[in-house]
């Protein structure tokens, strides 16, 4: 592994920033110090890294010449903003955002699926994460792609930690009212989010498809480098604070048996619980949440369809882990010196 750098996380305030920063400290990445920046409206704060309280530099005021690696989780905006200016000071930049996943310049990069892009990168790389609904659900297909990957149908489950914290309060605040028999306010979303399914994430376009589902189709093809097999999702955001969860159906060219199926999700790091005939033999997104791992379980076999479900952290394990696991492939590959 490569000398200690140091490291910037551009929106370390918010859940996938602090997630970031825990998931550094927890893995000792090898950072001789860790610079914590946001926006202008969190100057003065402080967040937690490891044992220690890092002080938020605003962003318009930070110098990335000091940082050769920056993480930017702070939304599109600021990244079209800011990535340029990091870049220009020499930094390398990760980017867990939607500004560059449909940019060809820019790679799309999931180490356990492409992770040989790494070698080819320039000194001050900008390199785009895949939305926290694409990752795990790209691994689990890698995992099935020696059968030959013909179409994927998927509905997601999605809690409101995905929309930031002020979905999280919303949905504390509207199941407090209803106990109370006051009125839910909306401010997050369009309708009611507590004790109720909302089947629409982000604005839809001509065809009906949403931002959400057009990410899924459109991430899974280029992390593939191919559209020759067939997305169908449909995503729905659900009354769960932290976890999301998929529920998947994979035809293939070739039949894939339940029992190597599970070898072949083991195989790839994915946490298989999956005990048919008992009642409880299955992962729920209440027992993943906190987890940086994401878990597969209901594997069932008919004849070339398989179908399972997958669910992780949404925050821990599908948005900053995947940030964190590209910086450590580029540490692995002495990309910084």
């Amino acid at each position: 592994m490569s000398h200690p750098i140091q490291v910037a996380v551009v929106g370390a305030t918010g859940l996938v920033g602090q997630a970031v920063l825990d998931l550094l400290a927890s893995r000792d990445f090898p950072a001789s110090r860790v610079f914590a920046v946001d926006t202008q409206d969190h100057d003065g704060e402080t967040v937690t890294f490891g044992n220690l309280e890092l002080n938020v530099h605003p962003v318009d005021e930070f110098g990335f010449e000091v940082t050769p690696l920056a993480i930017f989780v702070a939304g599109g905006e600021i990244s079209r903003q800011y990535v340029p200016l990091a870049r220009e000071a020499g930094a390398t930049v990760i980017d867990f955002t939607s500004a560059y996943r449909q940019d060809d310049e820019v790679p799309l990069l999931v180490p356990a699926l492409n992770g040989s892009l790494v070698a080819d990168l320039p000194e001050n790389a900008l390199i785009a994460v895949p939305n926290c609904t694409v990752t795990p659900l790209a691994i689990a297909l890698k995992a099935l792609a020696e059968h030959g990957l013909k179409r994927v149908t998927v509905s997601t489950y999605q809690s409101v930690s995905g929309s930031g914290q002020a979905a999280l309060e919303e949905l504390a605040n509207q199941t407090t009212a209803l106990f109370t028999q006051r009125e839910a306010e909306c401010e997050v979303y369009a309708k009611r989010i507590a004790y109720n399914l909302l089947p629409k994430i982000g604005d839809a376009d001509e065809s009906g498809a949403t931002e959400e589902e057009s990410s899924i189709v459109n991430e899974l093809h280029r992390l593939f480098g191919s559209d020759e097999f067939a997305v169908e999702a449909t995503c729905v955001r659900v009354p769960v604070f932290f976890g999301h969860a998929w529920s998947v159906t994979v035809e293939t060219d070739t039949e894939v048996e339940a029992s190597r199926a599970r070898n072949l999700f083991a195989s790839l790091g994915l946490h298989v619980v999956d005990q048919p005939q008992q009642a409880d033999g299955y992962a729920t997104p209440m027992e993943v949440a906190g987890n940086d791992r994401v878990w597969v379980s209901r594997v069932r076999r008919t004849g070339k369809t398989l179908s399972f479900w997958l669910t992780a952290d949404n925050v821990k394990a599908a948005a900053a882990m995947s940030c964190v696991t590209v910086a450590e492939a580029l540490q692995n590959a002495g990309h910084f010196g």
